[in-house]
């Protein structure tokens, strides 16, 4: 085994390429590590005052780097050591001396997850932190975030018209230790919620939590919760509010994380287009699936059938309405699988305008490059089945959006296609190409 320093780096995804038809018979779809759970366990490991170990298969994506070089960048002391079938990331926390004044901005890259997070860790600094992100997360609105630490008396400075970069500046509540209010607006996202959760460890006082809006991505939060708790917290649901009281964490000394569930709409999609069996490595229990169980599920009105770890086309599929309130992330591979099998109903979707990209808007505009028809109407992606998909006539935009482009290149495996946003797999699953043949 090697030992080696995490390095940051910075990455353009405005490249064409083209994606030739290819054949495909049989595949192992090994799914990349959770960046869900391994931004959460970064964090909160940054924080408590020991060591961790975090266990991945594979390799891991640009969004938990991302994460890995914004905690070095505040004085966390990560190490990466190579192993046979993937890496130990060694995170030795900051514990209640706290984090250290950057000399240079705190990069996000294109993870909201990381964005959202950080911006709760930083503010518990009495010293100014910039933080920014590439073009797509700088287009993405943080106002949920930003208000809420408003209310908690940190000062916020918007630096350019966009978004991003902002500069924070705690601590929350000017130390105040009596109880305190805060309101969340959970109807876009929950990693506000999420945030707040990790950085009550840092609070010096006591905090209630009113989430506001319908809330989404419940099994996000809900993992956030439990695994504050796992570690020392405990966050309870009140009537109308969270409980958030001081805790320390204290982590085991090795954490394997899992699989990413909703990668497996990917592999569905390439089982339907070239009609293969994939053998499905690395899926997580069902404590980890975050809602995408929903596909294992409902494998069969796709004309899917999942036997054990692998997944084949079945000559059969019919019409089928999905709920993705809590699974949004399924949005596209699971609209261009419903064209080409039963056709469906795709609804609970109205925060992914909130995504890397709108990505009910940019779903439809995708799939139509490839002869697909889908209907928005009444907050629902309606899908008309057993369309027959064609190659584009023009590059395809995927407007900086990893489960965008990662869809147009398995419909483009089939159809061919040229691909504006080269690389873009690498946020979430670096061997995507590979594992198809085409890198």
């Amino acid at each position: 085994m090697s030992e080696q320093r995490v390095r940051p780096g910075e990455q353009s995804f405005t490249m064409r390429h083209t994606i030739p038809r290819i054949s495909i018979k049989n595949v192992d779809y090994s799914l990349p590590p959770s960046k869900s759970h391994m931004i959460r366990m970064l964090a909160i490991a940054s924080i408590q005052d020991g060591k961790t170990e975090l266990v991945v298969r594979g390799n891991i994506g640009l969004d938990i780097e991302s994460m890995i070089t914004c905690l070095i960048n505040l004085g966390v002391n990560i190490q990466r050591t190579t192993i046979d079938e993937g890496a130990v990331i060694s995170v030795t926390g900051v514990g209640r001396s706290g984090f250290t004044e950057p000399t240079t901005e705190i990069n996000c890259g294109n993870s909201g997850t990381a964005l959202r997070i950080i911006l709760g860790l930083v503010a518990s600094m009495n010293k100014p932190v910039t933080v920014t992100g590439d073009e797509s997360l700088s287009s993405r609105n943080n106002n949920s975030m930003l208000e809420s630490l408003s209310q908690s008396n940190v000062s916020i400075d918007t630096i350019t018209a966009s978004n991003l970069p902002v500069t924070v500046c705690g601590p929350w509540f000017k130390g105040d230790i009596k109880q305190q209010e805060i309101l969340v607006d959970c109807g876009k996202s929950s990693q506000p919620l999420t945030s707040w959760m990790i950085a009550s460890s840092l609070f010096p006082c006591d905090v209630k939590l009113y989430p506001t809006g319908a809330m989404v991505s419940n099994q996000h939060y809900l993992l956030t919760q439990n695994l504050c708790n796992k570690y020392g917290a405990n966050i309870t649901n009140e009537v109308d509010h969270f409980s958030l009281t001081q805790w320390s964490p204290k982590m085991e000394s090795q954490h394997i994380i899992p699989g990413d569930a909703s990668m497996v709409g990917f592999a569905i999609l390439l089982t339907k287009l070239h009609n293969c069996q994939a053998h499905i490595n690395n899926w997580p229990k069902k404590q980890d699936t975050l809602g995408n169980e929903l596909l294992q599920m409902m494998a069969a009105p796709l004309g899917i059938r999942w036997v054990s770890d692998t997944i084949v086309n079945a000559s059969s599929s019919e019409y089928a309405v999905y709920d993705l309130t809590d699974c949004n992330d399924l949005i596209t591979p699971l609209s261009a699988i419903l064209a080409i099998s039963g056709g469906g109903k795709i609804y609970g979707i109205s925060h992914t305008i909130y995504k890397e990209s709108n990505r009910i808007e940019k779903t439809i505009e995708l799939l139509a490059c490839f002869g697909i028809i889908v209907n928005f109407s009444g907050n629902a992606l309606f899908i008309e089945g057993r369309q027959t998909p064609r190659a584009p006539n023009h590059p395809v935009n995927c407007h900086n959006d990893h489960r965008l482009y990662m869809t147009a290149v398995l419909l483009s495996s089939k159809f061919g296609g040229e691909l504006i946003g080269k690389g873009l797999h690498s946020v979430a699953d670096k061997d995507f190409l590979l594992r198809l043949g085409l890198e």
